[in-house]
Order: C-alpha cells, then sequence, then structure tokens
C-alpha cells in the first residue's frame, strides 16, 4: 500500500504551508509543497525555497497508508544548507492530531529542506530512531535497525557516528525515540530485549533510557521527553529488541 506524509507548517508573520509527497518506507524522503493543485501555493518546491525569507516557528508531519491506519512516524528532520540537521518536528500515524511550537525557530533560506522517516507497523524488527535537541541548540537523529535479541549500535542519520562522536561534549536537554513494532521493542520476555534505547559510558555504565513510541498513536503526536545527561566522546547508544 502507498503511503504519504503530511507536513504542516506555520511561520512566525502568520504564514501557513502545506507540504505533501508520497513516502518511501524504511527510508527518509524530502518533503516538498503539495502539489495536488488544490491549494493556493506553488507546488513541488523545497521549503527553503517556497518560504524564503520566514521563520518556521510551528509545525506537524502525519503519515497516511492508503485506506489503512498501518502508517507510523518515524522522525522528521529540518536539514540545513549544508546538510546538518538544524531542527527536528514530531509526527503521528493518521489519527494524530496537533501543532506545536519547535524547539527552536528555523530561519527559511534556499537549500533548507524537511525530511520524514516514516514505516508500516508490523510485528517485526523494525527502525528505532532517537532526535535531541542539546542545550547548546545543536540537534541530531539517530538510528538503528534492530536484529532479534542482538544489541545494535544506533548512529547519526547524517554523519554515521555514534552518539558520543557526533555529540562529544554536549548535554542532551530533550528527545522523542520512535519504534513502530506492533508489540513494541521487546515484547517476549525479559531475557532477549531491552524494552528502552540506552545510552552508556565507555565502562558500560547507564547514563540515560528512553522508552520509545510506536508513532501511531491516536490522537496525540510524538512527544518530546524533557531530560538532562552529557555526551562524552565514547558514549554509546544501543537498541535491544526482541520479536
Amino acid at each position: 500500500m502507498a503511503s504519504n506524509a503530511s507536513v504542516i507548517l506555520k511561520f512566525s508573520d502568520g504564514t501557513v504551508g502545506y507540504l505533501r509527497n508520497a513516502v518511501t518506507l524504511d527510508s527518509a524522503t524530502e518533503v516538498k509543497t503539495d502539489a495536488s493543485g488544490l491549494l493556493n501555493q506553488a507546488p513541488a518546491l523545497s521549503v527553503g525555497q517556497a518560504f524564503q525569507g520566514k521563520t518556521l516557528t510551528h509545525a506537524a508531519v502525519k503519515i497516511q497508508t492508503d485506506s489503512a491506519t498501518t502508517g507510523a512516524f518515524g522522525y522528521a528532520s529540518i536539514v540545513g544548507v549544508s546538510g546538518n540537521i538544524i531542527g527536528a518536528i514530531q509526527g503521528c500515524g493518521t489519527n494524530g492530531q496537533g501543532l506545536p511550537r519547535l524547539k527552536r525557530p528555523v530561519p527559511m533560506m534556499t537549500g533548507v529542506k524537511i525530511n520524514v522517516f516514516a514505516q508500516g507497523v508490523a510485528d517485526a524488527v523494525q527502525y528505532a530512531s532517537l532526535a535531541v535537541y542539546c542545550a547548546s541548540g545543536k540537534v541530531d537523529i539517530f538510528q538503528g535497525l534492530a536484529v532479534d535479541a542482538t544489541d545494535v549500535s544506533m548512529v547519526s542519520v547524517i554523519s554515521g557516528s555514534t552518539i558520543g562522536e557526533a555529540l562529544v561534549n554536549q548535554r542532551v536537554q530533550c528527545y522523542y525515540a520512535t519504534y513502530s513494532a506492533t508489540n513494541g521493542l521487546a515484547d517476549t520476555g525479559v531475557s532477549d530485549g531491552v524494552n528502552a534505547l540506552y545510552v552508556e559510558d565507555a565502562q558500560g555504565q547507564l547514563k540515560a533510557m528512553m522508552f520509545t513510541t510506536k508513532g501511531n498513536a491516536d490522537p496525540d503526536l510524538v512527544q518530546w521527553v524533557e531530560d538532562s545527561f552529557p555526551i562524552r566522546q565514547n558514549d554509546t547508544l544501543t537498541l535491544r529488541a526482541n520479536v
């Protein structure tokens, strides 16, 4: 079944925009201005080009699967001109709602784009995603594809670096975490999986743990979780699922 992502945008001057594209599941897809011709806006443009000079203050993403409700939100990133992530957007499945304020406003310019990662809910191993904002303003998103009863290191979707390499000497202030398996991250007992993503230091000591959400809830968007923990160079972020 085909799936698409819709993005509602609101800017500091009151302007509203709408992005929509078909998406490839299990892959990040750029979402551009809606090309249906049903709305009075220029079609098929990247967000930075379409709204150049404006400042994005609110945004939300919805994943829709044709004639079904299995579409799940993994993450949405605002990617800057240099290719770095400069913002992260909350999202939901078919029946979610909301238009939250971004953690930090993002200026629009040619070259800025919005990427969305969507999945289909299934009773199988899935991608886990973790979006983080740091106290310095740095943003990154980490991801890993689960392997049953196996430790998987999650890495930056931009650089491929571990959390310690990507965020060395940063302090995480908030995050959201997604995993779209039907029955959650660790659904067959307590011996093979850990029912949260987790950060460890070089000695294997726990520094943080994050419960995941399916990205398909009704009616809420994936929520930011307020937390505070430092990142050092050899820290790791691990996913251990079981099905």
